[in-house]
């Protein structure tokens, strides 16, 4: 039998060969530098920055932030004690009254709430005075207050703060300390908190002026 080849036999080997030789790189001359691999780098995944937590509007006031320079001056202290509620102290030794202002800010800054706390011959006298658009009311006495024994909160007519009753401690044994929580009942309205004392420089039961202190940001 022949050996003979045919076409299609032909065209299939020289496919074949062409393949083959595809899959190698051409050979490199002798002397001559190989190439080096191309290396892709990939950018290292971006980190997000830490985001940081917005500190409270409202800071906690160190005990003596407020006070006012001087002998016999009162010093005021705030601190949150909720998300709406702050407990307020002021401490003044040498007084026999002591007084406390909430006042509004911004389009509100015309109406404040006051609260008096007074020594007197027998217990304390305390009242409450509300001013609205700047037209101050009459003091109404707490008698509730003045006993010890209220209960429930004493809310301002002019302002959307509250006094919790359960929380006020007055000032007992010369220690001149009043203590009291606040709890604000409109979230939106920003506030400011201030606080006087006065003595008696001369005659009993006869106020001398009233030593102001600095107001601290309750703000919304």
């Amino acid at each position: 039998m022949s050996s003979r080849v045919t076409p299609a036999f032909a065209a299939l080997a020289l496919a074949l060969t062409l393949g083959a030789c595809a899959g190698f790189s051409s050979p490199v001359a002798p002397g001559q530098p190989v190439a080096s691999p191309t290396v892709t780098h990939l950018a290292p995944l971006a980190t997000a920055a830490p985001v940081a937590t917005p500190a409270p509007s409202f800071a906690t006031a160190s005990p003596d932030t407020g006070n006012v320079d001087g002998p016999g001056a009162p010093d005021l202290s705030v601190e949150p004690v909720g998300a709406q509620t702050i407990r307020v102290t002021l401490v003044n030794t040498d007084a026999k009254a002591w007084r406390l202002v909430v006042a509004g800010t911004g389009r509100r800054a015309t109406d404040s709430w006051t609260l008096d706390v007074a020594t007197g011959d027998v217990g304390p006298a305390i009242t409450t005075t509300e001013v609205t658009a700047g037209v101050a009311g009459d003091p109404v006495e707490q008698p509730a207050l003045e006993m010890g024994d209220a209960t429930g909160r004493v809310c301002s007519a002019a302002l959307p703060v509250c006094l919790i009753a359960k929380t006020l401690v007055l000032p007992d044994g010369g220690n001149g300390t009043l203590v009291l929580e606040l709890v604000r009942t409109d979230a939106s309205v920003s506030l400011a908190v201030s606080a006087a004392t006065a003595g008696w420089p001369s005659d009993p039961f006869v106020l001398g002026p009233w030593t102001t202190t600095d107001a601290f940001p309750w703000d919304s």
